[in-house]
């Protein structure tokens, strides 16, 4: 604690970076230590049962509360094989598990606050079914025709939703952030490098200085999906409690737990590449550069300087803090922009 408050104390002669740099070293150690939490866990677990979907389930008569209480079902389920798949070390699988785990609690979350949610999903359905048919065709074992005269009889296809539109419907009615938030920080990443079979996924077996390996390189903490699976949990199951009258606490407060120690994949892949590709004299200068530039902002000097020239100082603190084997690939026309704009944004905060 004494170590915050010298953080927090303003010291107008001296710039200490590694005061600055505990907040962040604290959210780092947090997510890769094991956070014991069993009997919380099945505390909330127990709770969140009690909110799940009627039992039998009510078919063609089921709302879209019903449907969010289903993929709180799912999340329960998903919730303990990925810290299965956590515990045996499987990290691939882990990862693809904490993504399903953020699509079922984005979709039920898009349940509770939309009303024709569970109709637009048994439309999805039958277009799913449809798709899923078509091998049928391609073998000419059942025209074509003949299979769109079957699902016409279960009613009318329709594209599923879009992830990040429910997300951002649940933000627009709810007047927060948090889904989207979810979304961006980790959905889109763990899809890109992990799930979908793209350049993200492709360039992780290829490491620093260009080395080509079987093994993928390390994108996220061994411990970050599990903390997603839990976070996700719990803020599914506050809502539907929130929606059904019942007391949300338990949820809110476990969520929030393990959701601020799970670390954004970006931010691990960055820190990776940088270690992989950076010498020690390097980060030295690195950090040599931070600290005079906090000092430099720090200590009034920038206060006394023009715009112009703070903005050119601070642009150039960031040019030689940034100066690693990796950086030093990348096109100035694909850098340039953020250093202007983070140089212009600091020297306005003076």
């Amino acid at each position: 604690m004494r170590l915050l408050q010298l953080g927090r104390q303003r010291d107008d002669n001296r710039f200490r970076l590694w005061v600055r740099l505990i907040p962040y070293a604290r959210v780092t150690v947090l997510s890769l230590l094991p956070c014991p939490d069993l009997p919380s866990r099945l505390r909330m677990r127990r709770a969140a049962r009690k909110l799940g979907p009627r039992s039998p389930w009510p078919e063609e008569n089921a709302t879209s509360i019903d449907a969010a209480r289903l993929a709180l079902l799912r999340l329960l389920w998903l919730q303990q094989q990925t810290r299965r798949a956590v515990r045996g070390r499987h990290h691939e699988a882990s990862v693809v598990l904490a993504r399903a785990c953020l699509e079922a609690c984005i979709l039920g979350s898009y349940c509770l606050h939309e009303d024709g949610a569970a109709a637009h999903l048994d439309a999805a359905g039958i277009k799913s079914l449809r798709d899923a048919l078509r091998f049928l065709e391609g073998r000419e074992l059942v025209p074509a025709e003949v299979i769109e005269q079957c699902i016409a009889g279960l009613g009318a296809p329709r594209w599923p939703p879009k992830v990040g539109n429910m997300a951002e419907l649940v933000d627009r009615v709810t007047g927060g952030s948090g889904a989207v938030s979810l979304y961006r920080m980790f959905y889109i990443p763990t899809s890109t490098f992990f799930v979908h079979a793209g350049a993200g996924s492709l360039m992780r077996h290829v490491g620093s200085r260009g080395k080509v390996s079987l093994r993928p390189t390390r994108a996220w903490t061994r411990r970050s999906p599990v903390r997603v699976a839990d976070a996700c949990t719990g803020i599914l199951a506050s809502g539907i409690a929130q929606r059904t009258g019942r007391s949300s606490t338990i949820f809110s407060r476990y969520a929030e737990r393990h959701l601020k120690r799970a670390l954004a994949p970006m931010t691990v892949m960055a820190v990776v590449r940088y270690a992989g590709s950076a010498t020690p004299s390097q980060v030295i200068r690195s950090l040599k550069a931070a600290s005079r530039l906090g000092t430099y902002v720090w200590s009034g000097q920038a206060a006394g300087d023009s715009v112009d020239v703070r903005t050119a100082r601070i642009r150039e603190e960031f040019v030689s803090a940034l100066q690693v084997a990796e950086l030093t690939n990348v096109p100035p026309a694909a850098i340039d922009p953020l250093l202007n704009y983070l140089a212009a944004w600091l020297a306005g905060t003076v």
